[in-house]
């Protein structure tokens, strides 16, 4: 082959924009462009390049990573370019993490089990913007005559959940997303499964009460001892007080007995404490915490969890959303778009799980394999 055209291109490498040739050879009906078939473009980045945006994007907000990055390496990439590579990586890390836990039952196959397991499962609320065309059609844009939209704004509940072998934390195995409790409860179980869930295993659930959430639990963890978050408990019998019209220094005396007396296995007795005082009182809120106790009467002996050395309170994954979701998601001044969330949070995630350079590693395989 001879050279037909060599243009010059610009790459971003992890040492600067360089200008190199970018040949393009041909022979009699035959022709190659050696630098693309080594996915080498111009305004290209190297993966070592790509890397370091996805690491600072993933931290700190896209102009804050571009900043660093410039500071480290001493040349500047956009803020939009560092959005862009971060979720694009970032859907690569989505797909890493649902194959992994797919395939959870052949990776585990020489795992040996664990004898108890914690599980836990809680969500926090993240910004999400969308623009939408306002309604009246004659609201444009002054320079180029676009209809005008309006912002929208919505909290939605981005849930996370881990597993871990009860007697080492390190073990700890993260998932979650903006997904329906069967959803994630059912990553969980696949979690568990990679790192050594068996039917004979004991698992340990807690978390709070909302609907629905500890009977997914409990399905999709048929052995579990679901544990019912000892602080919402608390809370609930303080609004009660509050909503009975007892005086605030009196609430703690009126609260702290029940709590005591249900922690040392005697629900049944404040239950029927509780509804003797209904019968007089007859008030809504009493009524909802009868039924709140009833539903959970199993999940709050909390002095016998505590005797066989299991948590009896959520701390551990309301610290987690601090530290995935919320530390890169929640900064101020952040909203996303829903479908750049679960990405986002995947990416975190990879990093949390230390999966972050297995991940790197089987891109790099990956791209040589297809070169």
């Amino acid at each position: 082959m001879t050279i037909h055209r060599n243009k010059e291109i610009l790459f971003n490498c992890i040492f600067g924009k360089i200008w190199i040739q970018s040949p393009y050879l041909w022979l009699s009906g035959e022709s190659s462009k050696p630098l693309l078939e080594m996915r080498i473009t111009h305004n290209g980045r190297s993966e070592t390049v790509n890397r370091a945006l996805s690491d600072f994007g993933i931290e700190e907000s896209f102009s804050r990573a571009s900043k660093r990055f410039h500071e480290h390496y001493h040349f500047t990439i956009s803020p939009s370019a560092v959005d862009r590579t971060t979720k694009n990586v970032a859907l690569q890390a989505e797909k890493y993490i649902k194959d992994k836990l797919q395939n959870a039952d052949e990776l585990t196959s020489d795992q040996q089990f664990i004898k108890t397991m914690l599980a836990e499962l809680d969500g926090c609320e993240i910004r999400t913007i969308d623009h939408k065309p306002v309604t009246d059609d004659t609201q444009r844009t002054p320079v180029y005559n676009n209809q005008k939209k309006e912002k929208i704004i919505k909290w939605r509940d981005v849930r996370i959940g881990f597993v871990r072998d009860l007697d080492l934390k390190d073990s700890k195995k993260f998932v979650g997303g903006l997904e329906s409790y069967p959803a994630i409860v059912s990553q969980m179980n696949r979690a568990a499964i990679l790192i050594g869930l068996t039917p004979e295993t004991n698992v340990v659930g807690v978390s709070d009460g909302a609907p629905g959430l500890s009977d997914e639990l409990k399905r999709q963890f048929p052995q579990m001892q679901f544990i019912l978050d000892k602080t919402h408990l608390k809370d609930h019998l303080y609004d009660t007080a509050e909503k009975l019209e007892i005086a605030k220094s009196e609430r703690k005396a009126w609260g702290e007995p029940r709590l005591r007396s249900i922690s040392k296995g005697n629900v049944a007795t404040v239950l029927t404490e509780l509804k003797d005082l209904n019968e007089t009182e007859s008030n809504e809120r009493l009524r909802q915490l009868i039924g709140y106790i009833e539903k959970f009467k199993e999940a709050v002996n909390y002095n016998k969890f505590k005797a066989n050395d299991y948590p009896i309170g959520s701390g551990e994954i309301e610290s987690a959303h601090k530290s995935i979701p919320q530390k890169r998601l929640k900064i101020p001044g952040a909203g996303w778009k829903e479908e750049s969330i679960n990405p986002m949070v995947a990416l975190r995630i990879l990093r949390a799980n230390e999966w972050w350079e297995n991940f790197w590693n089987q891109r790099t395989e990956q791209l040589l394999t297809a070169a």
